[in-house]
């Protein structure tokens, strides 16, 4: 690697954010699950801006440098380039064309992670001829939150499981003398399985890259 691309890596690092910000609507980032029934995911503009350095872009690789980002199922290369094909469809429909790295006005960095989570919770409990009773029952001072006493007298709980995969994509655009990140949006979502895979990977790029300038 260049010292320019070390250069861009690094400043590049920022750890994925697939936690708080990770949304219920679906985004598709996996191979399989990118075979989806389209639907909205959530985009967060970390860092808008009102207008772009002009219209020639380049691509830079960005190692992968988190379990997330480093999950099999978004390492897959065919993925990847379908992946970076579908950013590069948004990016031309918003009017902007490829260039060599050393003609760019500006560097487009991606980053896409997954990860698969189980949700346990304590659910509602209502015993046979009783009213319903709520799993979550009192919030004084040692007061069990997860165990309470069906009409019989006897400690009950139930519990609920959920699986799901969450998935992110991480696009920013970079000025390439500087290495200032001038715009970076964030797409978060649960991955679905379904069907229409670059259709789902073209969505969901379209919809990332929506905030961002078109050249003037």
């Amino acid at each position: 690697m260049s010292t320019s691309r070390f250069r861009i890596a690094r400043v590049l690092a920022t750890p994925l954010l697939l936690c708080g910000l990770l949304a219920a609507a679906g985004c598709s980032y996996s191979p399989a699950a990118a075979r989806s029934t389209p639907a909205p995911g959530h985009v967060t503009v970390l860092m808008p801006a009102s207008v772009m350095p002009g219209s020639r872009y380049a691509f830079v690789p960005v190692p992968a440098t988190t379990a997330p980002e480093q999950d099999a199922r978004v390492q897959d290369a065919q993925f990847r380039a379908r992946l970076q094909q579908a950013l590069d469809g948004a990016l031309q429909a918003k009017g902007f064309r490829p260039a060599p790295m050393g003609e760019a006005d500006f560097l487009v960095a991606w980053r896409v992670g997954v990860r698969d989570l189980r949700e346990i919770q304590a659910t509602e409990i209502e015993p046979p001829g009783t009213t319903r009773m709520a799993g979550v029952k009192c919030t004084g001072d040692g007061c069990s939150q997860l165990v309470m006493r069906s009409e019989d007298g006897a400690p009950v709980v139930r519990f609920s499981g959920r699986e799901r995969t969450e998935g992110g994509l991480l696009v920013e655009v970079v000025e390439p003398r500087s290495i200032r990140v001038i715009w970076r949006a964030l797409n978060t979502g649960t991955v679905v399985p379904g069907g229409g895979q670059q259709e789902r990977l073209d969505a969901v790029a379209t919809q990332t890259l929506a905030q961002l300038p078109a050249p003037r």
